[in-house]
């Protein structure tokens, strides 16, 4: 790879500024990549496979600054440090007025764990990201048996790496037809005690899913993304049904222009179905789906979206607006979309590593806070990893995907994700602690 230097900061993509806007304590906007490996992982040697990577992405050292019109990321000297794995999954990694690294590396017996807030990059900088730590690390474990191998491009440079492809690719001629958006069903269910973020993994097989998907003339997307609908129809009264599901898909746009940036450079479709007033069988939802995706999934639509949201950063009364007035509208802007969707469903496709290294590896997996229910998958060799995210006292959803898997010919196998014990409190801990406070409260209330 080229040597060359950075900026000593650079403004942030479009995508970006509306994460470092709307993230909050209970809405990171962080998320997880993970490999678990055959082997138990060593600390010193998972640091020094770190240094070697991010002298290759040297993008990701930044910190988050505020200026007087947008948040900007500055040129930082700080340096990762790698850590056993020590709080809850997907817990903030951005602290405002504070200057920090946007992502963090820890690990937990044999998994190695990529956490990144959205605003720095997107799913598949992180892929890149995480997949050549994995193959540093394996590299300086089993040196002897393992040649050294280039897993992306060699000539990528870092103004490459830095390319705000959203920019690079707007038009203001591009016309931008306005659709009006769905009131979907919210999924309303009980909060966890304590607000903690529940994570369900299964796995199934790749060639399974494939062969299913490809019998019913499908993509393996539209596949899943049917079913999932179904799964969260099951779910609903009769009243609820009303309002259509409609989940929020997001598309990586470098399969529509070229780029080669790490930073954030995605779009997302909106499919909707509404079982009150359409067929609820699964061949007219799989119809239905195929025929959204055909429609939605074009060159000139995801240009007319990003011309839409360009637009809209770029207006110049807008520009000239401060940050925290700006700041206060996108939050207000994304409490009110969420109306808009009722789930999210995120396929990060598959993670691919050189054949020599494959033998060292179990799977990979992925998946995000979120304030909704979110399905995350990527794939390893045959090994298809599922992970549904919530805060919601409530396993139906999942438990209505796997059976309607099943009844389609696929099997899945459940994986219990293990984490270590961390400073905050459990849900039987939260329990014993309101009961506790309501005890003392009603016996000083009897006092008085």
């Amino acid at each position: 790879m080229f040597e060359q230097k950075r900026a000593y900061w650079r403004s942030l993509d479009n995508a970006a500024k509306l994460f470092s806007a709307a993230s909050s304590p209970k809405d990171t906007r962080v998320f997880r990549f993970y490999c678990e490996l055959k082997e138990e992982v060593k600390e010193e040697i998972l640091q020094e496979a770190l240094n070697q990577t991010i002298q290759k992405y040297p993008v990701f050292l930044s910190v988050m600054r505020k200026g007087l019109f947008w948040h900007y990321l500055e040129k930082s000297e700080l340096r990762p440090v790698v850590r056993e794995e020590y709080k809850e999954p997907c817990s903030s990694l951005y602290v405002r007025d504070k200057k920090t690294l946007l992502f963090e590396v820890t690990y937990y017996k044999k998994r190695i764990n990529f956490e990144v807030f959205h605003a720095l990059t997107d799913g598949t900088g992180a892929t890149e990201f995480l997949r050549e730590l994995v193959k540093n690390y394996l590299y300086l474990i089993h040196e002897e048996d393992l040649e050294p191998v280039e897993l992306s491009n060699q000539y990528l440079t870092v103004k490459d790496q830095e390319d705000d492809s959203f920019l690079k690719y707007y038009s203001k001629n591009q016309k931008r037809p306005k659709k009006r958006k769905l009131n979907a069903f919210q999924i309303r269910r009980k909060k966890k005690d304590g607000n903690h973020l529940h994570v369900h993994e299964s796995v199934v097989s790749v060639q399974a899913v494939l062969k299913r998907s490809r019998e019913l003339g499908v993509s393996m997307t539209i596949f899943l993304t049917a079913l999932f609908m179904m799964a969260i129809n099951e779910e609903m009264s009769k009243m609820q049904k009303k309002k259509p599901v409609v989940l929020m898909v997001p598309v990586n746009l470098r399969k529509f222009f070229p780029s080669s940036s790490m930073l954030n450079f995605f779009n997302w479709i909106e499919p909707g179905y509404n079982f009150t007033t359409q067929d609820q069988s699964f061949e007219a939802v799989l119809k239905y789906t195929k025929e959204f995706f055909e429609t939605e999934l074009t060159k000139e639509k995801m240009s007319a979206h990003i011309s839409e949201l360009l637009a809209l950063e770029l207006h110049p009364i807008l520009r000239l607006a401060p940050l925290e007035l700006k700041n206060l509208c996108i939050q207000a802007g994304a409490k009110y979309s969420e109306k808009n969707t009722t789930a999210i469903f995120s396929n990060m496709s598959a993670v691919k590593m050189p054949a020599s290294y494959v033998p060292y590896i179990e799977r990979f997996g992925v998946y995000t806070n979120t304030p909704k229910l979110e399905l995350c998958l990527c794939s390893f060799q045959d090994k298809l990893s599922f992970a549904f995210t919530s805060r919601y006292d409530t396993v139906n959803i999942e438990r209505n995907f796997y059976r309607l898997l099943k009844e389609q010919g696929i099997t899945s196998e459940k994986v219990k994700p293990e984490f270590p014990k961390t400073g905050k409190p459990s849900e039987q801990e939260m329990k014993v602690y309101k009961i506790y406070s309501f005890l003392c409260i009603a016996i000083v209330a009897a006092m008085l």
